[in-house]
Formats: C-alpha cells, structure tokens, sequence
C-alpha cells in the first residue's frame, strides 16, 4: 500500500475550525460532573483532593518524580482544560492549546456536545485507575451506540518509566516545540516531525527531513490520517520520549494554527478510529521517560 493511500493530507483555511476552537469555552460546569475517589491503606499513591479548584493531585510515592493532576471542570474558572498531567521531575507535561491549557492526556472527544459527567480515581497497591466518562457514542455518529463514551487510564511505574494503560477514546497533546513522531501504520515505518517554522506564527511539518506543509498563522490546520497504526515513538524536546503500544484502525494528526490564540499543542485524535472506522475502544500502553 502507498503512503498516499494509506495517508490523506488536508489544510483546511476555515471550515470547522471554529469548533475546535471552542475547546476554552465549551467546557461542562462543574457542578455536572460526579466525584467518586477511594485510596487503599497499602496504596503507594496519595490523593489530595481539591473540591474547591475541581481537580485531584495524586502523587507516587513521595511525589517529587512522579505527581499527576486531574481537572475535571474544564477552562471556566482557571483556564486549564480537563484531563490529566503528568507532572515528572516538576515539569509539567501541557502547554497553550486554543488559549487554555491543555494537558497531554485529553478525554473530551467534542468541545461542544461531549460533557464529562462522571469521575474515578482509585488508588491501589502501586496502580492509579482514574476514568473520565459522560455521553453517548451519538455524540460523534448519530447512529452509534448509546453507549457511554468513556477514558480509563491506569498509571504505574515501571523502573525509569512511567507507564499508562489507555482504554476507551481519547487524544494525546504533545508539544509543537520539535517533535518527532515515527509510526508504524499498515506495518511500514513513517516519519513526522512538527516544530515551529522560520517565520513567526508557522509550524512546519516534515517528512523525514522535507517540508510538506506550513501551517501558518492565518486560520489553518494540518489534518493526516494513518491506517491500521500499532506503534508510535515521540521523541519531544519538551516533554520528552514517550512510546505508543496500540492498534488503533485510524489515527488523526492534526496540527493548528490562528491569528492571535496561543497554540503550544498538536493533536493525536483517536476519536476518528470510531467516526471513521467504526472501532469503538483503543487499548493502548504509553510509555513516558522518567527524569
């Protein structure tokens, strides 16, 4: 199969951009999403709860390497969006996404119709389980499954690794800082890099070493889609390496850009597998370098 088969490659100047754009503003109140958290006696991880600020701390051991942040009310009082942080070393694994902060770990399938009703967090012996959940599958396919659209990811730490187990759909958010992806779709190796262009306001994404595309800052997007993907290897200059274990049927890059708004991220979509694919659940194992 050739790459041009196997890949689609769109810019996109305006339609639809908006929607995404309102990732800031169409976050859910919190006061829609239900808390449930629990921390056995033998658990390794602690929970600092904080109703106030609408997130939970949870910290590995005595938390200096390890710490994750939860936020489950969205942008609406602190203009940080909800998901999980990785917080290694003290270096806080999120950045700038459509002027709020984003974290790597991103449940929200659609800024405007998907509302996170429902939270988990769970400590036990060395595992940390927290699942995100709210909606149906009709949220993206008005004839999918009234199902519940959901996120579970497991933490531990495996040596010099923090290791996460990821179930259901989902979006991970590296950073535009000079990022290499290589990626094995349809069992070839591709190559991606996303890092900021010569020119302010432009990202530029490469092929190997070649350009194929500036996004510039003008209300435009890079949208790639890859076939049949088992392995991602991100190599982030910011966040550092991490390792993708998974088989997702299609993946979406996407990389944005608008005049004005601070856009730090790019986008790994796993949602487009259900819309485009029909597969309704990605397990996968990211493996994330500890300091």
């Amino acid at each position: 199969m050739t790459d041009k088969r196997r890949a689609t490659v769109g810019l996109v100047p305006h339609l639809c951009l908006w929607l995404v754009g309102r990732l800031a503003t169409a976050q859910p109140a919190p006061e829609a999403v239900e808390v449930v958290h629990s921390q056995s006696g033998d658990s390794s991880w602690t929970l600092e709860v904080e109703p106030e600020a609408h997130r939970i701390l949870a910290r590995l051991d005595d938390g200096v390497t390890v710490a994750l942040e939860i936020d489950y009310d969205g942008s609406g009082g602190d203009e940080h969006l909800v998901g999980i942080t990785p917080i290694l070393g003290g270096r806080r694994l999120e950045g700038a996404f459509w002027g709020s902060t984003a974290p790597l770990i991103y449940p929200q399938l659609d800024p405007e119709e998907h509302r996170l009703e429902r939270l988990g967090v769970h400590a036990r012996n060395g595992a940390l389980r927290v699942r995100f959940e709210g909606g149906t599958y009709r949220i993206l396919d008005p004839e999918g499954p009234e199902e519940p659209l959901f996120m579970e990811a497991i933490f531990r730490r495996q040596n010099d690794r923090l290791v996460v187990n990821l179930y259901g759909l989902y979006y991970l958010l590296p950073s535009q800082a000079g990022t290499r992806l290589d990626l094995t779709a349809a069992g070839e190796r591709l190559t991606r890099t996303v890092e900021a262009g010569g020119e302010e306001g432009t990202s530029l994404v490469l092929d190997g070493s070649a350009a194929i595309l500036t996004v510039r800052d003008d209300e435009s997007r890079h949208l790639e889609y890859f076939d049949r993907v088992t392995r991602v290897e991100i190599d982030d200059s910011r966040f550092g390496r991490m390792e993708l274990e998974t088989y997702v049927e299609r993946l979406q890059l996407q990389v944005n850009r608008q005049p004005g708004v601070a856009i730090e991220l790019f986008e790994l979509d796993f949602d487009h597998t259900f819309k485009d694919r029909g597969q309704r659940r990605v397990m996968s194992r990211l493996s994330i370098d500890l300091p």
